[in-house]
């Protein structure tokens, strides 16, 4: 059965007139008569009769009509939907991510999206930044937000969304709190270690090298930042952690920072998506805001 005809046909009986259904159509008459016609033709069956200047609708007519008024229904409902998918008002967003980002900067940026597109399912992964690129290229997620500055990886695009300072964080009770220290002054001070192959322990091991000292001795060795944040507000040690997870236990008073001269370390956030392809309307909405978010904490 031709789904345009029914369409043609709805138009037909709804307004009671071809030449309406003509106008709305912005179709030709005989255009419209030659639907009907074939509509006819096709079902076996006889569907208008006439009746002076317009219409009449015999009871084979009525019965297509209403199926005609669900197809058409069902027509707006899928055009608004597409709409709204094209718009990126609806669908899916789904953000691969690592821990630092997944945890301390893209929840922020979600409230200002779901509160401009309430319709869109969003899912976030936190994986390792390798497990993070991986799901973007494979297509199970549309973006990927990487702490650490990640890796260029063939088939992807990098952009920079900012520039995370790094802190050394200690209880408010230390001797050290609030103050500005030597590098090599604070490295005699026990450490809240993390797990190998985390990112900070990284950054800290590539620092002393770069010092030229050892290792700070470590108090205590933990797997995940909040549990460093913890260690180092109960007084265990100090902590090398990003400023956006660190910050907001610093404004409660729960930490301090520990300022060190001459070194001023940034840890890179950045965006990935695929190469020469555009990201889905949702992620196309959600990277507007996450932009226009980062400009202002820049």
């Amino acid at each position: 059965m031709n789904l345009y005809g029914l369409i043609v046909f709805h138009h037909v009986a709804a307004s009671g007139s071809v030449t309406r259904a003509a106008e709305i159509l912005r179709i030709s008459q005989p255009a419209v008569t030659a639907h009907v016609r074939n509509m006819a033709a096709e079902i076996g069956l006889t569907l208008l009769a006439p009746k002076g200047r317009g219409i009449l609708l015999t009871e084979a007519g009525e019965r297509l009509a209403k199926h005609a008024a669900k197809v058409f229904a069902l027509q707006n409902e899928i055009m608004r939907d597409l709409d709204l998918y094209c718009s990126g008002e609806a669908g899916e967003l789904r953000i691969a991510a690592t821990s630092l980002p997944a945890n301390f900067l893209l929840p922020e940026q979600l409230v200002s999206y779901r509160a401009a597109c309430p319709a869109v399912q969003v899912a976030i992964q936190t994986l390792n930044a390798s497990d993070a690129l991986t799901a973007l290229q494979h297509y199970k997620a549309d973006i990927a937000v990487i702490g650490g500055g990640g890796e260029s990886r063939q088939g992807l695009e990098r952009k920079l969304l900012l520039e995370d300072e790094l802190w050394f964080v200690v209880a408010p009770n230390h001797r050290y709190a609030g103050k500005r220290q030597a590098y090599a002054t604070l490295m005699e001070e026990p450490f809240i270690m993390r797990e190998p192959g985390s990112a900070a322990r990284d950054r800290l091991l590539s620092l002393c090298r770069v010092q030229g000292t050892n290792l700070p001795r470590a108090a205590l060795q933990v797997n995940g930042v909040h549990e460093s944040l913890h260690a180092a507000a109960a007084g265990l040690g100090v902590a090398f952690v990003s400023s956006l997870e660190a910050k907001r236990a610093v404004m409660r008073g729960e930490l301090s920072r520990v300022e060190v001269e001459g070194v001023d370390l940034r840890n890179p956030i950045v965006l990935y998506t695929r190469e020469g392809e555009a990201p889905p309307p949702a992620a196309q909405q959600f990277i507007q805001v996450i932009m226009k978010q980062v400009e202002v904490m820049v």
